[in-house]
């Protein structure tokens, strides 16, 4: 059960030999680099065997490729911000008769989940939406009340800011408490 390999101790290579052997893999990896490397990836040929090999011509393909897709980029027009799924919060400080907006940038058919509440009192509330590109007198309204609290679901029926107008109209100050969550661009408060 104890059986063990015996190693002769001079058929181990030495500490010279590994040196060696280091130094020549990172000359034969040098020598790679230059002569295939470079040529294949970067059109770049120091020594012109990457030309006689055909690389350099692939190099400068890339190279050419990546040129062109650049300058089509640039060329395109600005692509409007992706939508990605956020969370929000905002806590927000009416004195009596004051008014505020939060209004979030939806595209057509994206979701958004929402609550807020009320701390103080309850508000006059105005839940509605701007088409893009709309004048700033059109708007549809899509609940409106008085409340100290409401949660719901929402899919925009149109392109643009979607969001609440909120007015104490109490005679003390109140605090109001929103969170958000769906597909939406931007969130913001509104003066």
């Amino acid at each position: 059960m104890n059986d063990r390999i015996k190693i002769d101790p001079t058929s181990l290579p030495t500490l010279r030999d590994l040196h060696r052997a280091t130094f020549g893999i990172a000359l034969m990896t040098t020598l790679l680099t230059i002569v295939a490397v470079l040529p294949a990836e970067y059109g770049v040929d120091p020594t012109g065997i990457g030309a006689r090999l055909g690389l350099t011509a692939l190099g400068e393909l890339k190279h050419a490729d990546t040129a062109d897709a650049g300058s089509e980029e640039a060329a395109k027009p600005e692509s409007p911000p992706v939508a990605t799924f956020r969370t929000d919060e905002f806590t927000l400080t009416l004195a009596p008769n004051e008014g505020t907006e939060v209004k979030a940038a939806m595209a057509g058919e994206a979701q958004l989940i929402y609550s807020w509440t009320v701390q103080g009192g309850r508000v006059f509330y105005d839940f509605h939406g701007e088409p893009k590109g709309a004048p700033s007198d059109v708007f549809t309204s899509f609940e409106k009340g008085t409340a100290a609290s409401a949660k719901g679901e929402f899919e925009a029926p149109f392109e643009g800011v979607h969001g609440w107008y909120w007015k104490n109209v109490g005679k003390q100050p109140v605090t109001i408490q929103l969170r958000t969550s769906g597909l939406y661009t931007s969130i913001a408060r509104l003066q």
